[in-house]
């Protein structure tokens, strides 16, 4: 970890004071207020703070303790969490490194090596995307970015059945059918958080699929299979979305998937603390994430009626943690309970995989035709 950051104009001479870095809460941050020296304008209203670059738009807010951002309206997930200490908020050094640098390409550049912000007039390349991302005007044509998650993994297996069946078998076979079949779309991006029988940290899956988004229409779809082991009887699929728990039900299936949390290396979540959730929801209201995020939910099980032989179980809500940091209306898929034998049965098969995959395939394409809402991004 650098003890500084550099500031230098294109020419290479040093024009800034360099901006000191710390160790905070096990990562590295720096004081805001260094941001001043940048040409940013600050503002603190109670644990919100926001900034201005050069009194230009794009106003940038900031809560002290969030792993979210908004930045001109919309949200950006940070690496870790702000924090203040002793009254003075510290952003995690991602906000110099990534963020300044992906959302004014024309202004900031980094050098990672040499641990140096290159800090140029403001208009230089201004409306470039980053990474090859369409930016409006760029193209007629729009991309809109599907990230599919199969749940669990490596070590985690998550429910089992009686015969055997590994909910992250059925997970994954799902999940590489469904990017089968969307990959053929000319209009749609498309990737998974993982390809093969590996464990990705829950935190790490909504972070990689809100960078992989960028500024384009994006969604999450996070595919799971249910269980209720003292009822083998109970069978169905249901869809979520974020949201607090409202049922007994709704709790338990969400502390169920978020258990998967227990099989992470020491240190792979959030630096052992959890997101600011009431923050995170009040957010996502204020984005109109989760209106889109019911009815994306709506569709898959619109849809998966068509194919599925249980039944329909409906659209339910709760705080799972792996779709809480993708920053895009995100659903997590239960397509049935993998403790009723015949639904396990019904599960394993690739048959109805491929029908459950082209269902949820039909939902996301009738979802893209309707979002994002008119004038979005414009």
């Amino acid at each position: 970890m650098p003890e500084e950051i550099r500031v230098r104009a294109p020419g290479g001479e040093e024009t800034r004071a360099p901006v000191p870095v710390r160790r905070e809460g096990g990562y590295a941050v720096f004081p805001a207020q260094a941001l001043e020296s940048l040409g940013w304008t600050l503002a603190r209203e109670g644990d919100e703070t926001t900034a201005r670059w050069e009194g230009r738009e794009p106003l940038v807010r900031v809560r002290s303790g969030s792993p979210l951002l908004l930045w001109a309206g919309e949200g950006v997930q940070l690496a870790h969490p702000t924090r203040r200490v002793e009254d003075h908020l510290y952003l995690p050094v991602q906000f110099l490194t990534d963020i300044l640098p992906w959302k004014l390409p024309g202004v900031f550049s980094y050098d990672e090596a040499a641990s140096t912000l290159t800090l140029a007039s403001f208009g230089e390349g201004e409306g470039e995307g980053r990474g090859g991302t369409p930016v409006a005007g760029e193209s007629e044509r729009r991309v809109s970015v599907v990230v599919i998650d199969p749940g669990h993994g490596g070590r985690d297996p998550g429910a089992v059945g009686a015969r055997g069946t590994r909910e992250k078998d059925v997970a994954l076979g799902i999940a590489r059918a469904l990017h089968r079949i969307l990959s053929d779309e000319e209009d749609m991006e498309v990737y998974l958080t993982r390809e093969d029988d590996r464990l990705i940290p829950l935190w790490r899956r909504g972070e990689e699929a809100t960078r992989w988004k960028g500024e384009r229409p994006g969604v999450f779809v996070s595919i799971h299979a249910n269980a209720l082991p003292n009822s083998r009887a109970t069978r169905g699929f249901e869809t979520y979305f974020l949201s607090e728990a409202r049922t007994e039900h709704e709790r338990r299936v969400a502390a169920l998937e978020n258990s998967a949390v227990e099989m992470e290396e020491a240190g792979t979540g959030p630096q052992g603390q959890d997101p600011d959730l009431s923050y995170i929801l009040t957010e996502l209201r204020n984005l109109d994430h989760q209106h889109w995020s019911a009815l994306l939910a709506e569709l898959m099980q619109e849809e998966l009626a068509r194919v599925h032989p249980g039944p329909n179980r409906g659209v339910k809500q709760g705080p799972f943690a792996v779709i809480t940091n993708a920053l895009m209306p995100s659903v997590l898929l239960e397509v049935g309970f993998i403790t009723n034998p015949q639904e396990e049965q019904i599960m394993s098969q690739r048959s109805f995989q491929e029908d459950a995959a082209r269902a949820a395939a039909q939902a996301i394409r009738e979802f893209f035709r309707r979002y994002p809402p008119e004038g979005a991004g414009e």
